[in-house]
């Protein structure tokens, strides 16, 4: 099964809600409500389940009975079946809105994927500020993400009595200890497991593998946190170049999707802990109207940035005149 395959689908119906279908496997997108799709498997008998609602195939009381034998309390089930059924909403594709929220999602996706390859965050400390933020992206409470961290490449999640354990070794005990409201399903509860993993290998797990979205942009690389980082110590120019093509107004949806994950690096890389670093782009720029766009752009995204950042900071520009609404969708050009 290939998560990523469904990501890039989920990308591609991001940018153009009409794209051309596609066979995805074992599983695949159903209409839940109209333009909401969401992640299913299929039944033995032809049904579909979604996999957001994976729980409802099984006894959660009799779940929480078999886990409390081998340690897990109540509060250990409620976070590991309310994370596991996000998992099914972590693709779903919803084509009524374009939200910010998508927006984070797919940047903490990325990062997560590159990074955990790349040897720039050895201590993990990055990849937890991403997980953890994913997981509330995806409406899970604080006291149920707080549990997840990244050590030694795997997720592993703290429980009230028996410590951190591998997230994937929770996944294999569950699946151990539930029983299936119908014993007909046989290969159900294998493509829900495999599913769920998935989720987590693809997030946690380095494969060597170097995952890449087709899009057509000259600077669609530097979504990639390492190629980035990488760019911006040995050629900033090249960042530079692609930050100012951000607040070009012909750009396509595939543009813009680059340039508010390009945007997004910017703010969450440099400018976050070093907000000066935003007068080597002013110096760049001879155009201080363009400047004032990008700055605006920048805090508007709402990447770990905000107008109090730059109070101190020499931008020239009158930061009273940004409009920064919290509610608001900002993709740079336009609003929906």
């Amino acid at each position: 099964m290939s998560i990523f395959n469904l990501l890039s689908y989920k990308l591609e119906n991001f940018l153009n809600i009409r794209p051309f279908p596609k066979e995805l496997g074992t599983v695949f997108y159903e209409e839940d409500e109209p333009s909401l799709l969401s992640v299913v498997a299929r039944k033995h008998d032809g049904a579909t389940v979604y996999l957001s609602r994976w729980q409802d195939l099984f006894s959660k009381r009799a779940f929480e009975d078999s886990m409390s034998k081998v340690g897990f309390t109540e509060p250990d089930c409620y976070a590991i079946l309310l994370v596991l059924s996000r998992f099914g909403h972590l693709l779903e594709i919803d084509n009524r809105q374009r939200a910010n929220k998508d927006y984070f999602i797919f940047f903490y996706l990325i990062q997560l994927i590159s990074l955990k390859n790349s040897p720039l965050d050895a201590d993990a400390r990055l990849r937890n500020h991403m997980i953890r933020f994913l997981l509330f992206e995806l409406s899970i409470d604080d006291e149920a993400y707080r549990r997840f961290s990244i050590k030694d490449n795997q997720l592993t999640m703290a429980t009230d009595t028996l410590g951190p354990v591998a997230f994937l070794d929770v996944i294999d005990l569950a699946y151990k200890v539930i029983e299936f409201n119908d014993r007909r399903e046989h290969e159900l509860p294998s493509t829900l497991k495999n599913y769920q993993t998935s989720v987590v290998k693809l997030l946690t797990e380095p494969d060597g593998t170097i995952h890449r979205f087709r899009l057509n942009d000259r600077h669609s690389e530097l979504m990639y946190p390492d190629v980035f980082l990488q760019a911006y110590d040995q050629n900033n120019k090249q960042i530079f170049d692609a930050l100012i093509d951000a607040v070009n107004p012909l750009q396509s949806t595939e543009n813009l999707f680059v340039s508010n994950v390009v945007l997004m690096n910017y703010s969450f890389h440099v400018l976050k802990n070093k907000p000066r670093e935003i007068l080597k782009l002013r110096r760049y720029i001879s155009d201080e109207a363009l400047f004032g766009k990008l700055l605006e752009a920048i805090i508007t995204r709402r990447m770990g940035v905000n107008k109090a950042l730059f109070e101190k900071v020499p931008t020239g520009q009158d930061l009273s005149l940004i409009k920064d609404d919290q509610t608001s969708f900002y993709n740079i050009l336009y609003s929906l």
